[in-house]
């Protein structure tokens, strides 16, 4: 910045020089636009770069020497984008004649008129003017061009309608400064000068504009030790994303390029409905550049700021946000030390360490006393317009903890939460987030990646020891199941972005929950119905306190695109055992299928003796509708035909030999002649009318076709008999 602003003074210095050698040209040449070529290489030895004099030179010469230079160029460094460093429209520059016989250079009022200087710095560092610098600082340390006692002074410095660019390769940087106008006082050897500079910026990249104004005193212009700024004013008045940004400053502002040091009192910074305050504090402003000061943000409505930006919060919070920290940034290093924030009942402490600001890349470790998730959720509830194709953000490379006293999201209370957070790019991984959960532990990793095709969301999820009933009370507002539960979850989302993302799941889940109770559901009355339609009688009356006692609740189930199917589902107790089969559909929240529960055991005074047709005899109930609220209904016939099997059975073989009879003209006189011919009745004991040998025959050639008849049937009943068998087991190994 020193090198940067003595060059820029040295550039005038250069132009008065270059009227002083046009003085003494003068003279001794009649018409100095003769000798441009003498005047443009004089120039070119000065700076170290090529000079062009574009147009005609204008002059007079007393009382003031008075030069007009026309279209004034300075060739850019090689390997820089554009041509000019610098142009100018017109130089004007007026030089008494007098002073300069006594070695006295009285320069009056320098103008410059639409000058165009475009500063570059590479992705190396390295500056398209580094080399005028250098050029410019041996020429300085050169004992004979030191020699003499030449004073100069210049009544003032005037500069209209410029444009300054500056583009910065490293930091993928460019300002652009129109409508630049600059004006000084008399500069003079150990006399302060106050100066004044305005200008319209823009960073077209932040979308970021507006107007800057600034006056401060100079003071060692001249010194070789460099110059101190002390500013009257500073401020800055525009927009960032279309929103209202003021910047300004009070009391001190010290600039000193002797030291190298910066020191601000205090800047004080408006962006919408945000305020805040900050000291600031600099060292090596020339070399490694080393800012900090302690900020202050006073209370405001981040709701309201969101709105100013397009993206309006809508939620039960207050959303009100203040705080303090101390920052410090030393080249591409920021760090955020002793935070102290506030959002609504919130406390955020910790520090942030940036150490590529560039590219996002750092730490952090930031510990919240209390957070309620569900207070900053959205009221809308109108369907998302979230697309699968939306970008998601680069969040850097970012790895730390954050660690919650207490936090509820939906509903649900977890407290001494560990949160590790790992970003990479788009990738988000927390592993793992670890949890006090309802007198048990939580444990979750998560890992987001928006660029892969499937599986863009992968969660790893364990619940230890946790308490269902108040989980499930916090949750949705009823404990419909209690107990102590452990719960194991492997799913995979394909896409987490979607208007309806549960349709895209995979995965397995598993839960076991003992000593609990079913609340909603009461298998005692089930059975009590069951029996009523059974015996044609009225139905029990319904028990307002549905629950259903057990021992042992096991599920495990796999879900695909967004259904999840039960492999097993079982509920046991000293009373009762449960099987059965379900579907529920996470997207719609609906469930369907069938539960087998069966009686194992009368309970006394519960159930009476009546109950025994019941035992160990599975009653199918049906399962349809709203996951919460689904509708229970029992399927009446295969009750009764599970109820009726010995009946039907007995009716069956009844019939069946009555069929025989027909098919073989069988009649009862032959049941005699079929004992005649089985060896097994011929005994002592079984003493038969002797059968003539015809008869014989014919009651061992009947007994043959009976067999065959009975092989047949025997078959085809076997089939049933292991569907049925099949079906007991509740689709379950």
């Amino acid at each position: 910045m020193k090198k940067l602003i003595k060059w820029l003074l040295g550039l005038v210095a250069f132009l008065a020089v270059l009227v002083v050698l046009a003085v003494v040209l003068l003279p001794m040449f009649f018409d100095p636009n003769e000798h441009k070529p003498h005047i443009q290489q004089l120039a070119a030895d000065s700076i170290g770069r090529e000079v062009t004099l574009n147009g005609p030179i204008e002059w007079s010469v007393f009382p003031w020497v008075a030069i007009n230079l026309n279209d004034v160029t300075v060739a850019n460094e090689a390997g820089f984008k554009g041509d000019y460093l610098a142009e100018v429209k017109q130089v004007a520059v007026r030089v008494k004649l007098l002073p300069l016989l006594k070695k006295q250079i009285q320069v009056g009022q320098v103008e410059l008129q639409q000058p165009n200087i475009n500063l570059q710095v590479a992705k190396s560092g390295k500056s398209n003017w580094q080399s005028i610098i250098e050029h410019m600082d041996q020429g300085s340390s050169d004992p004979a061009a030191n020699s003499g006692s030449t004073d100069l002074e210049i009544r003032g410095i005037s500069i209209s309608d410029g444009s300054l660019s500056y583009a910065d390769g490293g930091a993928d940087l460019r300002v652009q400064m129109n409508d630049l106008n600059f004006d000084s006082e008399a500069i003079k050897a150990g006399s302060p000068t106050q100066m004044s500079l305005s200008a319209e910026i823009e960073i077209a990249a932040q979308n970021f504009k507006g107007q800057l104004q600034t006056a401060w005193n100079a003071k060692g212009i001249t010194s070789d030790s460099g110059m101190v700024l002390n500013f009257n004013a500073m401020k800055f008045q525009g927009q960032a994303d279309t929103v209202p940004l003021v910047l300004s400053t009070s009391g001190q502002v010290k600039l000193d390029l002797a030291q190298d040091s910066l020191a601000v009192d205090d800047m004080e910074l408006s962006y919408g409905s945000m305020n805040l305050n900050t000291t600031v504090s600099g060292k090596n402003i020339s070399t490694n550049m080393a800012l900090s000061g302690q900020l202050n943000m006073t209370e405001f409505s981040l709701a309201e700021l969101l709105t100013e930006l397009g993206s309006p919060l809508d939620n039960q919070a207050n959303n009100d946000l203040s705080g303090q920290m101390q920052w410090s940034l030393v080249g591409d290093r920021l760090q955020l030390n002793n935070i102290d924030m506030n959002l609504d009942e919130s406390t955020i402490k910790g520090q942030i360490d940036i150490k590529q600001l560039s590219q996002l890349k750092g730490q952090f470790d930031l510990n919240i006393n209390q957070l309620n998730l569900d207070q900053y959720l959205p009221n809308d509830e109108a369907p998302s317009t979230a697309s699968t194709d939306s970008v998601a953000m680069d969040m850097g490379q970012m790895s730390g903890q954050i660690k919650m006293n207490k936090l509820i999201a939906a509903g649900v209370n977890l407290e001494d939460i560990t949160l590790k957070i790992r970003t990479q790019g788009k990738n988000l991984t927390i592993e793992p987030l670890q949890a006090g959960f309802y007198q048990g532990l939580i444990k979750t990793e998560l890992q987001l990646q928006p660029d892969n095709r499937t599986e863009k969301l992968k969660i790893t999820h364990s619940m230890q020891d946790f308490q269902a009933g108040n989980l499930l009370t916090d949750l949705m507002g009823t404990d419909y199941l209690t107990g102590l539960g452990q719960l194991n979850a492997d799913v995979k989302i394909d896409e987490p972005f979607a208007e309806r993302p549960f349709k895209t799941a995979n995965g397995s889940v598993s839960y076991r929950l003992t000593d609990g109770d079913i609340v909603g559901i009461d298998i005692f009355q089930i059975m009590q119905q069951s029996l009523s339609l059974l015996n044609k009688t009225d139905a029990a009356q319904s028990n307002s306190d549905l629950k259903t006692a057990f021992g042992l609740m096991e599920i495990q189930a796999d879900i695909k695109q967004g259904v999840l199917k039960t492999n097993t589902l079982k509920l046991t107790s000293p009373y009762f055992d449960l099987k059965g089969q379900v579907e529920i559909d996470l997207d719609q929240q609906t469930i369907k299928g069938t539960i087998q529960p069966m009686l194992i055991n009368i309970p006394e005074g519960v159930l009476d003796q009546n109950f025994e047709k019941l035992l160990n005899l599975r009653i199918p109930v049906s399962l349809k509708g709203s996951l919460l609220e689904p509708e229970i209904s029992i399927d009446l016939a295969k009750l009764i035909l599970a109820t009726q099997k010995d009946k039907i059975d007995k009716k069956k073989e009844e019939l069946k030999n009555d069929l025989f009879d027909k098919l073989l003209g069988s009649n009862k006189k032959d049941k005699s002649s079929e004992q005649a011919a089985d060896p097994n009745n011929q005994g002592p004991g079984n003493a038969q009318p002797e059968l003539t040998e015809k008869q014989k025959k014919r009651a061992k050639k009947d007994k043959m076709k009976r067999d065959l008849l009975e092989g047949l049937f025997k078959s085809k009943k076997d089939k049933p008999k292991a569907t049925e068998e099949g079906e007991d087991t509740g689709g379950n190994q």
